[in-house]
């Protein structure tokens, strides 16, 4: 449906890409043209509501663009004040997919070392997928993540997240990990998150999303 929209627009039909799993991690890091990348949507995010995101030439969205807030709010999100209490740092693992996509299969084990090296807090790994960032949080310092959606989570709660230039929550990143004890607190959330719902869409809009030369634009309202 993506591609047809691109033709009745005019334009070349990217490559579509979705997900990183049955080896789509080497296919995409295979592609010389551009390609658009389809997953969970960034908000309100399940399949059966009809809602996905779409990132050009990555897996996520790591930029900050000038967009307005009329999706954010079309999606309700609420961006929390910054929390600056906390015990724990909480680290969220790659996913298998991630670490082929990425080709970083020691992630976890150099961020633990380091981590050990810098603070005496407690590090929890949630290697549950299952279980919601909403009851690890509570009593979170920061969260530690590669590229992890989760990381834009625990942004829009108000915990500090410190990651790779590879996750959708670089715009906001509280720094290098040295700085775990003393995070940046960004005050463009409001820029970050319009950014993001920049990138996440319905089923319905199809036909409205500028899907040739994709940059986040649509060609008329929703």
């Amino acid at each position: 449906m993506v591609a047809d929209a691109a033709k009745k627009q005019g334009g070349k039909t990217p490559h579509l890409v979705q997900g990183l799993m049955g080896g789509q991690a080497k296919v995409m890091r295979g592609l010389s043209e551009p390609w658009i990348y389809f997953d969970h949507s960034y908000f309100n995010r399940g399949w059966h509501n009809g809602n996905f995101r779409a990132c050009r030439d990555n897996a996520h969205i790591t930029q900050i663009l000038d967009r307005p807030t009329d999706r954010l709010e079309k999606f309700n999100v609420k961006i929390l004040p910054w929390r600056k209490t906390g015990e724990r740092i909480i680290l969220i693992p790659p996913s298998p997919y991630q670490r082929d996509f990425y080709d970083d299969e020691d992630w976890v084990g150099r961020t633990l070392l380091r981590l050990a090296e810098i603070t005496d807090r407690t590090v929890y790994v949630k290697s549950d997928k299952t279980k919601p960032m909403r009851d690890v949080l509570h009593d979170a310092w920061a969260v530690v993540t590669r590229a992890s959606v989760a990381g834009m989570d625990a942004a829009l709660a108000g915990v500090p997240v410190f990651s790779t230039p590879d996750c959708c929550s670089w715009g906001v990143n509280a720094g290098p990990l040295e700085k775990i004890e003393t995070p940046d607190y960004s005050d463009a959330r409001l820029e970050w998150a319009s950014s993001l719902a920049y990138a996440s869409w319905n089923r319905s809009e199809l036909q409205s999303v500028k899907w040739a030369d994709y940059n986040y634009e649509v060609l008329c309202a929703s």
